[in-house]
């Protein structure tokens, strides 16, 4: 099975011979390897595995010596690019590691109190590390349509309402309580090997996802009976993602499904994060992401299917959302 990450290259930033490693779709599956950092400074490994569900769970651990302590360390770089937008999760157990989007400038502390919920379609990011404390840190990166194909849309908008991450490129930085955390953090067994191991690892990261989909309110909501207006803005969300072509003005879906116009776009930004023209757009484009980087389908009905008028508007919006053109993805994938 290819993995969702089609390719990813570490460069460590202060290995002497300027040391990096590079990984495409089929080998994401990594043994733990020894992390190239000046031996002066620590030592560690890092270790990653493709799960059977098309997912993919990393462990790095680093041991700083006594005499850094208090150092603020520039350890690698990652730029990594995917076949879809894709969740990742950085949980740390211990340590501090301070993260840069090199794209745009953003940064962010992750620690034991705070994780970092990625939603992307390419990763760019720079990584100092806090010698203060060892590290070990646990990453998931898991493709939208593998937690469809878990969760439902309803259930995966609900989880990304709730981790603030519904656009995409989107960065939540959100403190998750340690019970939840724990299952992320031993996915990654010492005790067993191979296969077995993919088993244990997967299990566990399927139990995080129940947990964290729990935690966010996803089930407490639907325990609670819902509203004849809330019912019918659930309705207009799943009929326009199957709707092609153009969507209908707001008016047009207010008379249609008999709702006042100001809680039809009231009522979507609360259960969805966004207005409903912003949330279906960015849905669409990740559709046209899968359908162009896994079939042939000419550019131009692509865009008419999705309501463009002209196939430039569509190449337009879709590098605005994943920083690339439409072109250049068909031409990686080849």
């Amino acid at each position: 099975m290819k993995s969702t990450i089609a390719k990813s290259r570490f460069d460590w930033c202060s290995c002497p011979d300027n040391s990096f490693m590079e990984l495409d779709h089929s080998g994401q599956n990594v043994e733990k390897s020894p992390h190239k950092i000046p031996k002066e400074i620590g030592y560690g490994w890092f270790q990653a595995m493709h799960l059977p569900l098309n997912m993919v769970v990393r462990k790095s651990h680093i041991q700083f010596r006594h005499e850094v302590a208090g150092r603020l360390f520039p350890a690698l770089t990652a730029v990594e690019q995917f076949t879809e937008p894709v969740l990742y999760v950085q949980s740390a157990r211990k340590g501090r590691v301070i993260l840069s989007d090199n794209r745009n400038g953003d940064e962010c502390i992750i620690d034991h109190n705070n994780c970092a919920f990625h939603h992307i379609a390419f990763r760019d990011h720079a990584t100092k590390l806090d010698t203060s404390e060892n590290l070990e840190i646990v990453s998931l990166l898991i493709g939208d349509s593998v937690l469809v194909e878990l969760l439902g849309n309803e259930c995966v908008s609900t989880l990304f309402s709730g981790l603030q991450v519904t656009s995409i490129p989107a960065l939540s930085i959100k403190k998750i309580p340690l019970h939840i955390n724990v299952l992320l953090h031993s996915s990654i067994p010492d005790h067993l090997t191979g296969n077995i191991a993919k088993l244990y690892a997967q299990a566990k990261v399927l139990e995080y996802l129940c947990a964290i989909s729990a935690y966010l309110g996803y089930a407490s909501e639907r325990q609670s009976p819902e509203s004849e207006q809330q019912k019918k803005i659930r309705q207009i969300h799943n009929d326009l993602l199957q709707l092609e072509g153009k969507v209908p003005a707001l008016n047009e879906l207010a008379k249609q499904y008999d709702l006042p116009l100001r809680l039809l776009k009231e009522g979507f930004m609360k259960i969805y994060g966004k207005s409903l023209f912003s949330y279906i757009s960015e849905v669409r484009l990740n559709e046209a992401h899968s359908t162009l980087s896994g079939t042939s389908v000419p550019m131009k009905i692509i865009a008419k299917n999705l309501g463009y008028s002209h196939v430039n508007h569509f190449i337009s919006a879709f590098g605005k959302q994943f920083g690339y053109s439409p072109g250049s993805l068909r031409k990686k994938m080849r």
